[in-house]
């Protein structure tokens, strides 16, 4: 017993000296004495980590400074080629998803815009329409109109919304867009998936006014070889191309309708009689019944237009006649 008490003051000891374990300190708060503070490193950077970094920091100056001396075309250019990068990432996506996000980045602007000048050889001139260039973006892509400022922007010589139906429909049910990895193409079996003519037909009014003002706005003059070009709205070509609803039983009056509604925004309008989708739709293919359509299509237009003539008419002879009124009572009161 007298051993192991021996052995065990002596540990105690060793202990409290710090010969074992480093020994124990403890620090009180109401010591006059604090605590020891540790000194903060310096951090130590090897001369190659300087080296990099210094390497880095000079390349994105100069960087920096060799595109601010570079042209706005070829800029242009550099961000088209750079936006091919992305195309890997969007064949991960399910194909209609992939299609709503490119539509929703093209509505929001998030899209390369062309800034260099079609060449005059590029352009020509159809039905008093003078395109920029001939290659256009077909109905499809942006059925319901949400896009057209930022797809024009991307250099197109024209954009046509659609196909676009009197009222909203679903179209077929999902999945109906499908990829041909190996060919390089798309299987399309939506069905006239559309918001309908009423939502389409805001959309395109707000952009028509907004296009109209842009171009009144422009002040910036055009070279030699750049093609002046552009519709109803200023710059840029708007086809609408229009369908008949599934459960329409008169799909010349869906077409009239359409024709009624949309040709005030429209540069050209398309009439889709070939979507295998629809029942009923190609009955109309037929050389008789697609020019009994196509004759009242072309009725509506001229009606539509011998009205806004007749508007500007009556208008006129009210102007005139408050005109011809003011200047009979000036005369009459005066002394």
């Amino acid at each position: 017993m007298a051993a192991r008490k021996f052995l065990r003051d002596y540990l105690v000891k060793r202990v409290a000296s710090g010969s074992i374990g480093g020994g124990i300190r403890r620090y009180s708060s109401s010591s006059s004495s604090a605590a020891p503070e540790s000194s903060p490193r310096i951090p130590h950077f090897s001369k190659r980590g300087r080296l990099l970094t210094g390497t880095t920091l000079g390349l994105v100056i100069a960087g920096g400074a060799y595109v601010s001396t570079v042209d706005e075309a070829t800029f242009c250019g550099w961000i088209f080629s750079a936006s091919e990068l992305l195309n890997p990432l969007f064949a991960l996506l399910d194909a209609e998803f992939a299609h709503k996000l490119a539509v929703a980045a093209s509505a929001r602007g998030w899209v390369p815009r062309e800034k260099r000048s079609d060449p005059s050889n590029l352009g020509l001139e159809v039905w008093g329409r003078k395109f920029s260039n001939p290659v256009g973006l077909a109905a499809g892509f942006d059925k319901n109109a949400e896009a057209v400022e930022g797809l024009l922007g991307m250099g197109f010589g024209f954009v046509e919304v659609g196909s676009v139906t009197p009222l909203p429909q679903e179209g077929n049910p999902k999945p109906r867009i499908f990829r041909l990895r190996t060919e390089g193409a798309v299987i399309n079996r939506c069905g006239f998936n559309s918001e309908g003519i009423m939502v389409v037909a805001k959309r395109l009014g707000a952009q028509h006014g907004k296009r109209k003002l842009d171009e009144g706005s422009s002040t910036s003059p055009t070279s030699g070889d750049e093609v002046k070009h552009g519709g109803k709205a200023g710059p840029g070509i708007l086809g609408v191309n229009l369908g008949k609803n599934k459960t329409s039983e008169d799909a010349a009056a869906d077409y009239v309708q359409g024709v009624h509604t949309l040709s005030q925004y429209a540069d050209y309008l398309v009439i889709n009689v070939s979507s295998p989708n629809t029942p009923g739709l190609r009955t109309l293919q037929g050389r008789k019944q697609l020019k009994d359509l196509v004759k009242k299509a072309s009725f509506s237009t001229d009606f539509i237009e011998l009205m806004l003539e007749y508007c500007k008419l009556t208008a006129f002879f009210l102007l005139y006649n408050c005109f011809i009124f003011f200047v009979e009572n000036q005369g009459s009161s005066s002394p």
